[in-house]
């Protein structure tokens, strides 16, 4: 370097500029008179400075004045503090970096590009500078600085969900595992992620589940199912999964929402049978009809073997009635919420278990009276102060008396859907909800009975045109993951049908925020979109936006 003044300049230049090309970047060689000695061609796309300013013998001040005076001043070094500085300041601000011994800087230039700047200063007194283009770079870790965000707040989600979650990749490996999933399979996080089934369940019912995940992963279509899981302490429990697949192709992955109903079915001695809570001994089968006739009932003296469900929350009034049921020899079983109460209805159903009679606290509101009349059970209401004295006298007579119970015809499962609430002369409903899966109805009808509407649930896109049709909803809420029609499908043919004067707001309900979807979502005619797990507060927020005030405020 001390001869590279006196050397031949061809050679200077061409030697120059083969070192430019070797460090991939821009290359500025200056003496101790802040003159340019040597300034590679690749300063021009780096820099914007015009090129005979990059000329040898030009002053390090008029370069970098050119470097300022075209837009080229950098705003901040990315690891020190923003500085906003005059043009002559900003100049000597430049030159003194160039004439430290060492010094290494990444200036960001607009939004999307970084340079990175290597300076020497060697001891013949010459100074040697090196820009690189390193935006690539810095965009991959500004991505991967945003995917680590993207994945702590998605693990913090998973663990405030009130679901136990399981996530597998296409090799069937766990890749996520909340909280209340290592709880429920009591295992920690850490024996779970990166093992398959066969580490976590007995292989009788890992290769039940991998048959199902599999046919899940590949076609696409979601799945519920009852599952029983034996702890590693030998304990068993028993969850309904919901199962679906997310990703994209080559990319997909099978996600397990799991709710414990343990203690709303029994296992048999080698567990290979889950019933519901209520004994078989003399269960009543009796079809269902849409017709209303009289219950036929037991003597007034007999009501052994009657099915009751009591529900309370109360731990001394599960206690008295559990006495008093024992005295009656009815078959009893507690709930203590409405979630439970709707599960254990379903599951006895499923079995074709008929509930004679349903006991509320009087401590709970009405939604769970409305949950018994809506499946056809008749029900009694019980003060926690007389549980003792007339709970035997009051399950005596709800179950001897003859009502009327509206109830389901054999044969007419396909007109079959849940409503709730006072309905009007034309049979008109506040809310339609589309949406086939069981575990999700449960939380549409949870919140839509707190607010106060009259709603009805469709199992699939062809019930949810029907229904629009019959009961003119003022809002529907349409899962996109419908049998028959799906709900981009159902929307797209009720734009269709409807008229100016009866235009309907449609909120699509998706698992996932794909963009795709989303678009697909306007595209089919729906007004706004929200997300599950579906919340109290989304709903409220629709609500008010496009159908106003909730009916239990219409009275506050």
């Amino acid at each position: 370097m001390n001869d590279l003044a006196s050397a031949d300049p061809n050679i200077q230049t061409a030697m120059l500029e083969v070192i430019s090309d070797g460090v991939s970047g821009g290359l500025l060689v200056y003496d101790k008179n802040d003159l340019i000695v040597f300034a590679s061609q690749q300063l021009v796309t780096l820099l914007p400075v015009p090129k005979n300013f990059l000329a040898p013998g030009t002053r390090l001040r008029d370069f970098l004045g050119a470097v300022y005076d075209s837009g080229g001043r950098f705003a901040a070094d990315v690891s020190g503090p923003r500085r906003i500085l005059g043009r002559e300041d900003w100049i000597a601000d430049r030159i003194a970096t160039l004439w430290k011994e060492r010094a290494d800087t990444i200036e960001k230039r607009g939004t999307d590009r970084w340079l990175n700047f290597t300076k020497r200063r060697l001891s013949s007194g010459y100074g040697v500078c090196v820009i690189k283009d390193v935006s690539d770079h810095k965009k991959r870790e500004e991505q991967w600085r945003a995917d680590m965000e993207r994945v702590q707040i998605t693990e913090e989600v998973l663990d405030n969900l009130p679901y136990a979650i399981t996530v597998r990749d296409s090799r069937m490996v766990f890749v996520a595992a909340n909280k209340l999933a290592a709880n429920f399979l009591d295992l920690p996080t850490e024996a779970i992620l990166g093992r398959k089934g066969s580490d976590v369940y007995p292989p009788e019912v890992d290769e039940r589940l991998d048959r199902i995940n599999r046919q899940i992963l590949e076609l696409g279509e979601p799945a519920q199912l009852r599952e029983l899981i034996t702890r590693p302490d030998g304990s068993q429990v028993v969850s309904l999964a919901h199962k679906f697949r997310i990703g994209k192709p080559g990319r997909y992955y099978i996600v397990s929402a799991m709710v414990d109903i343990t203690n709303l079915v029994e296992i048999d001695e080698d567990g290979s049978e889950v019933t519901p809570r209520i004994s078989a001994g003399s269960l009543n089968r009796s079809k269902l009809t849409h017709r209303e006739r009289p219950v036929p009932v037991a003597p007034q003296s007999d009501v052994s073997g009657r099915k009751v469900l009591l529900v309370s929350a109360d731990q001394q009034i599960q206690s008295d009635a559990s006495r008093v049921f024992r005295g009656l020899q009815v078959d009893s079983s507690t709930v203590s919420s409405l979630e439970e109460m709707t599960l254990f209805v379903q599951l006895a159903g499923e079995a074709g278990i008929s509930i004679d009679l349903v006991v509320v606290d009087a401590a709970l509101d009405d939604r769970y009276v409305e949950l018994a009349r809506r499946n056809h059970i008749r029900t009694c209401t019980l003060d926690c102060r007389s549980a003792k004295k007339d709970l035997a006298a009051l399950v005596s007579k709800s179950l001897t008396e003859t009502v009327d119970i509206p109830v389901a015809e054999a044969g007419a499962d396909d007109d079959w859907q849940i409503t709730s609430g006072a309905e009007t002369d034309a049979n008109a409903i506040d809310i339609l909800v589309a949406e086939d899966n069981e575990v999700n109805q449960i939380v549409f009808s949870q919140i839509l009975e707190g607010f106060g509407y009259r709603y009805a649930i469709a199992t699939d896109g062809e019930q949810a045109v029907k229904l629009w049709q019959e009961r003119s909803p003022k809002l529907i809420l349409m899962d996109v993951t419908l049998p028959k029609l799906t709900g981009f499908e159902a929307s797209a043919r009720i734009r269709a049908m409807e008229t100016v004067d009866n235009t309907i707001p449609i909120i699509g309900v998706l698992a996932q925020a794909f963009d795709r979807d989303r678009d697909d979502c306007f595209a089919s005619g729906m007004n706004d979109v929200i997300l599950k797990p579906i919340s109290p507060e989304a709903l409220e927020a629709v609500f008010n936006t496009y159908i106003g005030k909730l009916p239990r405020q219409a009275y506050a």
